[in-house]
């Protein structure tokens, strides 16, 4: 995780934390207004906010980059040549 990337919050634009789903409603220098779903609205600090959202990102990527390594690998089709049977000894002795 690279903690200096700096996270931009956009006033109106929606966005999650652990308690849910928020929009921004203002921004002040390093703090901003947000309300979640339900009505509730608080005062948090923009670089609170950034540490949760790219902790977030983070934690996404290594669940896809996990859930890719764990994806079986395809088998190639075997060709009719191994499916070809051959004659045992005692087949290929008798008369025909």
């Amino acid at each position: 995780m690279d903690p200096t990337y700096e996270f931009e919050f956009i006033v109106g634009e929606t966005y999650e934390n652990e308690k849910g789903i928020f929009s921004v409603i203002s921004i002040a220098k390093e703090d901003m207004v947000i309300r979640w779903n339900d009505g509730e609205e608080t005062e948090t600090s923009i670089e609170f906010q950034g540490k949760i959202q790219n902790r977030r990102q983070w934690e996404k990527t290594v669940q896809q980059e996990k859930a890719a390594a764990a994806k079986p690998v395809p088998k190639k089709a075997k060709s009719s040549k191994n499916n070809k049977q051959t004659p045992s000894a005692e087949q290929e002795n008798r008369p025909q």
